[in-house]
């Protein structure tokens, strides 16, 4: 932490975070600034003949560390590596999901300088079957002002920095949802403010402002499209002192101006973002506050609010509402976007000076870091060089020479070099949080809807109250996919959703148990089939010490452990990553790492047989079979074609889009086989039972799923078989 040694930083035009000084001598020492005195004075300083380092910023602007005062780190620490940059030494995340992950980033950002300094609101407060519940039920929720205490507690003990509530009905995603009402906005804000926390509200028109107004909160996130700002409101926020932090880059963004887009055609931005930064700004569509575009949200009436807000008096923040991160085409991008921010608020009439304090001071002040967001005798030393006076030409600011954290340089051309190679930047320490450093978007991609389906409803039902089980990894896959999980999550999975119902976790409870009786009968293997982001290897508790084989693909595999490694304890087993297709040796591939033919096998084939046609899933059985010793034990989840040739799934497909995802999963079925399917099982050497999903649900107090209704005519069929092998052949 921090620099060991003294920088000397002579002849420099500084913005100290109020003033700008001319000629001036900034001394650095122990990663803080010692001193700042006129260049002239600088050789009579007795720390500053010391100087291991001496910098002539003659033509060069010397600015505080900026600061981003709305971000979204989206799990991976690439992002803080992304903002750090572009001289952006600090950024606050205004969402952050779960409490483990932030914490970790957190953590890991405190104590290394190669990253920005991170602070996060953590987990945002928001209306039960609100945004972003309606999408994430798994997220914590109000439904009126009795508790907004306790969840300001239960923020402020995972770790949060600011309270961010939630004022928006979704109106700009084509949804009509529930938002937190004044009285318990209200309390929220009250809450936070006992805790001595900042309270932020996200605003989505004029009346919820007003509702952030009447609510008592430190700052607003956001200005409205539809129209400007009443003078009135203005004028109230301006008497009781709040913040406003309008996000301009994001407005323009989200309503089309094509302005922020420009970025990637100025090489002093464009020239240090890693490729898939660089698509999100071109051509990226995810991540903006307005899905649905309308003829009344135009971006001038986002200037002339802040112009009023500023004419005014208002204090405004400069915040980016950055979300972008490998895999996720958000064309706000962590730390090029702030420059732009910047030129923005001066385009709404700041000057370039009070856009700079807007990126520096007033942040600081806001979300009370007193040790940063100034240059001054015994603050943090978290400074950027730019080259040309950015007091005078906002835009200068994208010129950056020189970025130290602490006092710490970063090697920005060091970055650069890395991410045109396609290799991690380098780093102190693993990037375990992240699929960014290794993994990019097409990993993302790949990895496949069906497997994003999954982890997305294993994500909701850990959120339950009621929940069957518990899965941390799958709500990081949810939060760390992002846009991924758009097939699932959004409208083109609302049926899909609407018919599985409770499916994916009656289902997953139901292997998790055979699992467990596997285990305490004697199997010390299980192997899963074409894994996915399967984490029963992390989550079980094991009754007895077990060795855990994941088979899938090798893009699969290193997602997922992007996800885990380092962060997610083992639950008293070993996990043995096997990178194979099940198309190829896959026997041999198990052997390889370790698996032992001759003792009791637990084999898992949850959501392939559908995959398979009849000649492929006989296959796969066959193999099954000689690798099986007697006491092996089998679980299958089966399903065919004929589920998308019933009456409803008919129906469904015939009223929907090509688009929609039940289209893509009957594209991706298989299995044509009408053999019952315990006597198929049976043929293989195995004898099993079934449990049908109505029962399933009915033993775990869950609503029967649509689909798999036996009591709707026209609905499809599907079983979860449990099998025991007494033999070691395979009579097939």
């Amino acid at each position: 932490m921090g620099a060991p040694f003294v920088i000397r930083i002579d002849h420099a035009r500084v913005f100290d975070g109020e003033r700008v000084l001319d000629d001036v001598c900034v001394l650095v020492d122990a990663g803080r600034v010692s001193a700042v005195t006129p260049t002239g004075q600088a050789a009579v300083d007795p720390v500053a003949a010391t100087a291991a380092e001496v910098i002539d910023a003659t033509g060069h602007t010397l600015l505080p560390g900026l600061i981003d005062g709305h971000t979204h780190v989206m799990g991976t620490l690439h992002n803080l590596r992304l903002a750090l940059t572009f001289g952006v030494t600090t950024e606050v995340d205004l969402f952050s999901f779960p409490a483990d992950l932030t914490g970790w980033l957190c953590d890991t950002a405190a104590h290394r300088d190669d990253l920005a300094d991170l602070r996060s609101a953590g987990t945002v407060i928001c209306a039960t079957g609100g945004h972003p519940a309606a999408t994430m039920p798994f997220l914590p929720s109000l439904d009126g002002p009795a508790a907004a205490g306790d969840q300001v507690r239960l923020r402020q003990k995972e770790g949060a920095h600011v309270i961010k509530m939630m004022l928006d009905d979704g109106c700009h995603h084509g949804a009509d949802l529930p938002t937190l009402d004044r009285a318990t906005a209200a309390a929220v804000a009250d809450a936070a403010r006992a805790a001595g926390l900042p309270s932020v509200a996200h605003v989505a028109d004029a009346e919820t402002v007003r509702t952030a107004l009447d609510a008592g909160v430190d700052a607003v996130t956001h200005v409205p499209l539809e129209a400007p700002l009443p003078q009135e409101a203005v004028d109230r926020a301006a008497a009781e002192g709040r913040f406003f932090i309008p996000t301009l880059a994001m407005m323009e963004m989200s309503c089309g101006a094509p302005g922020g887009r420009g970025l990637a055609a100025d090489a002093r931005i464009a020239g240090h973002l890693p490729a898939d930064a660089l698509a999100a700004l071109t051509g990226g569509t995810e991540g903006l506050c307005v899905t649905v575009p309308s003829p009344e949200l135009d971006f001038d009436h986002a200037l002339e609010t802040t112009r009023r807000l500023h004419a005014s008096g208002v204090r405004l923040v400069a915040g980016t509402d950055a979300n972008n991160a490998p895999g996720r085409a958000c064309p706000v991008v962590h730390g090029a976007a702030l420059h732009r921010e910047l030129e923005l608020l001066v385009t709404a009439g700041l000057s370039p000076v009070e856009a700079l304090r807007a990126a520096t001071a007033t942040p600081a002040r806001l979300f009370g870091l007193s040790d940063r967001g100034r240059i001054a005798p015994g603050l943090r030393a978290d400074l950027v060089l730019v080259e040309g006076d950015a007091t005078t030409d906002i835009t200068a600011t994208r010129a950056v020479r020189r970025v130290w954290r602490r006092g710490v340089p970063f090697d920005r051309e060091a970055a650069r070099a890395a991410w045109r190679s396609g290799a991690p930047a380098p780093a102190v320490g693993p990037d375990p949080a992240g699929v960014a450093t290794a993994v990019g978007g097409a990993d993302l991609t790949a990895v496949g809807s069906t497997a994003l389906a999954v982890a997305a409803s294993r994500a909701a039902e850990s959120g339950r109250p009621d929940r069957l089980f518990r899965d941390p990894v799958a709500v990081q896959v949810a939060v760390a996919a992002g846009g991924a999980l758009a097939a699932w999550s959004g409208p083109r999975g609302e049926l899909l959703r609407r018919a599985m119902g409770d499916y994916f976790a009656l289902r997953t409870r139901f292997f998790d148990d055979w699992l467990h009786e596997a285990v305490a009968a004697g199997c010390r293997q299980v192997v899963v089939l074409a894994a996915g982001l399967d984490a029963r290897a992390f989550r079980l508790d094991w009754p007895a010490p077990v060795r855990v084989f994941e088979i899938d693909r090798a893009d699969v595999l290193t997602f997922k452990d992007k996800i885990i490694t380092g962060r997610v304890p083992l639950s008293g087993g070993e996990r043995i990553p096997v990178t194979c297709d099940l198309r190829d040796d896959w026997p041999g591939a198990l052997r390889e790492h370790g698996f032992d033919p001759g003792l009791p096998t637990a084999w898992l084939a949850e959501g392939i047989m559908v995959y398979l046609t009849e000649e492929e899933g006989d296959g796969l059985l066959a193999r099954l079979g000689a690798l099986s010793a007697p006491d092996s034990r089998i679980a299958v989840e089966y399903g065919s074609r004929a589920m998308f040739r019933t009456d409803n799934t008919r129906t469904a497909l015939d009223t929907t889009a090509g688009s929609d995802t039940l289209h893509t999963l009957a594209a991706l079925w298989r299995n044509e086989s009408t053999t019952d399917p315990l006597a198929r099982l049976a043929a293989h050497g195995w004898t099993a039972t079934a449990r049908e999903p109505a029962g399933l649900a009915a033993e775990h107090g869950r609503p029967t799923p649509p689909a798999f209704d036996p009591r709707q005519p026209g609905t499809a069929r599907i079983t979860l078989l449990s099998g025991h092998r007494h033999t070691s052949s395979d009579p097939s």
